[in-house]
């Protein structure tokens, strides 16, 4: 377990930091006393995130603008924070994209970027920065999953398969990293009113109601203080699991798809 006060002074890396979860993480941290390291694609956004906490909170904060679906995206950031000497207590992989729809409405590209993003990066995020979250005598990861890992999903086929991956990892991490003082969290937010399904090609659904990226980021860091391996900012996880679980496959393929399928 590790609490926002043991944070203070030291530094946070929030990837996804131009907006949704991950600037919230990144305004939420800064006003605890925590460093930030903004990571995104967008970089205005991220100077002015940048600027904004440092004159509200009075904390460093540096930005990386950086596109993590391509290739040595993650050793990029991390020599460029090696060179000013910025050791990494807390790493929050928030990055992250969907596509609704039939599999060959999008491009294939757009596949490859998803599990590069949602996948490969924050692999690498982790692999890469293990020397500076092992060099603290208690750090942290923050891995962002979804209610989606816990069954296929019909129309959001990849992004569901690429979710599933992260609740795995993390998990498994949690298990590996847990006696050596680093905490690895599975964050598994509920539908979050963000820039997401805009960018993901969303349409109408069964899923209406949205939380806020305050709410997600609140169950997130009162998950670190008690050192829980998974987080649900949502109510309803439990009985979703056992619905996926317990109940022929064919059945849950099927309920699931009439959540999801277009509209003709």
């Amino acid at each position: 377990m590790i609490k926002l006060e043991e944070l203070r002074g030291h530094w946070a890396l929030v990837t996804g930091a131009s907006g949704g979860i991950g600037a919230e993480f990144a305004r939420e941290l800064a006003r605890h006393g925590v460093n930030v390291v903004l990571v995104g694609r967008r970089e205005e956004r991220l100077q002015e995130l940048a600027q904004r906490v440092r004159q509200e909170a009075g904390v460093h904060a540096e930005v990386v603008r950086v596109d993590l679906a391509r290739p040595g995206a993650v050793a990029h950031v991390k020599e460029r924070l090696d060179a000013v000497g910025i050791r990494i207590r807390l790493l929050c992989n928030i990055a992250g994209m969907g596509r609704w729809n039939r599999l060959e409405h999008w491009e294939l590209k757009d596949y490859r970027d998803m599990i590069e993003v949602n996948n490969s990066a924050m692999v690498e995020m982790c692999y890469h920065f293990l020397p500076d979250l092992a060099s603290h005598a208690s750090s942290a990861v923050i891995n962002v999953s979804s209610q989606a890992s816990y069954q296929p999903v019909p129309y959001m086929a990849v992004y569901a398969a690429s979710k599933a991956f992260v609740q795995s990892f993390s998990q498994a991490l949690h298990g590996e990293w847990k006696e050596r003082g680093i905490l690895v969290q599975t964050l598994v937010p509920g539908p979050t009113d963000t820039e997401f399904d805009a960018k993901a090609g969303a349409y109408a659904s069964a899923l209406a109601t949205r939380g806020t990226t305050a709410e997600v980021v609140k169950a997130s860091l009162a998950g670190l203080a008690k050192g829980d391996p998974v987080v649900a900012s949502i109510k309803g996880t439990y009985k979703q699991r056992f619905f996926a679980g317990l109940f022929p496959h064919s059945m849950v393929i099927r309920e699931v798809a009439k959540m999801f399928k277009p509209p003709q």
